[in-house]
Order: C-alpha cells, then sequence, then structure tokens
C-alpha cells in the first residue's frame, strides 16, 4: 500500500523536499493549524492523508486532539517521535471508528 509514497516521492515530488529540515512546511502547517484552532476550535480533529503528521503535530502542539492516517507507510513512519500513536496506516475508503468535530483532506 502507498508505494508511490515513499522517500523518492517526498524528497523530489513536492517541490521542496517534504520534511522537517525545510521550515517551510512546518510554519505551512503552523498556519493552518493557527486558523483552525482560531475560526473553528475543534476539540478533536481527523487530518485524511496527513503524510509525515505535520497538521497534527501543530494542532496537537496547540492542545487540540489530532489524529491522522495516510496510505503511505513511509511517511507515517516520519511521524515525530512522540506523535506516532495518533497517526496510522490506512486509506480514506476505511470506515470511521471514532467521532470527530473536523476532518481536514489537504493536498490528497
Amino acid at each position: 500500500m502507498g508505494l508511490a509514497y515513499g522517500p523518492e516521492y517526498f524528497q523530489h515530488g513536492c517541490g521542496l523536499p517534504y520534511d522537517r529540515s525545510q521550515p517551510h512546511w512546518l510554519q505551512f502547517f503552523g498556519h493552518i493549524a493557527d486558523q483552525i484552532v482560531d475560526k473553528l476550535a475543534p476539540r478533536r480533529v481527523l487530518d485524511a492523508g496527513c503524510a509525515k503528521g505535520f497538521l497534527v503535530e501543530a494542532l496537537r502542539d496547540r492542545g487540540v486532539e489530532a489524529f491522522g492516517f495516510d496510505i503511505s507507510e513511509y511517511a507515517i513512519s516520519e511521524v515525530r517521535p512522540d506523535l506516532r500513536r495518533y497517526c496510522w496506516v490506512g486509506k480514506v475508503t476505511d470506515p470511521l471508528s471514532e467521532k470527530y468535530d473536523l476532518i481536514t483532506c489537504i493536498e490528497v
């Protein structure tokens, strides 16, 4: 599952390399998280197609109970270690077993 979304894709397929060494990505998702918190104030968020979990990370760092899933096993393995229990490998067609106030899906 998600073989097309391995290291090569995240290094070369997103414009800038898609990893935390690029401040752009953490700033980008931090800004989105700020807007979500400010305008919607959700308690529980699910990010469908979370990749490396940058939005989950930004939301959790702002006190939101956030979760995410992605088809890429590689991307999920790159989630910040303290947040890996909140992210899993899955597809958008998988049934949800929990309820969320907001489900995000960015560039999926």
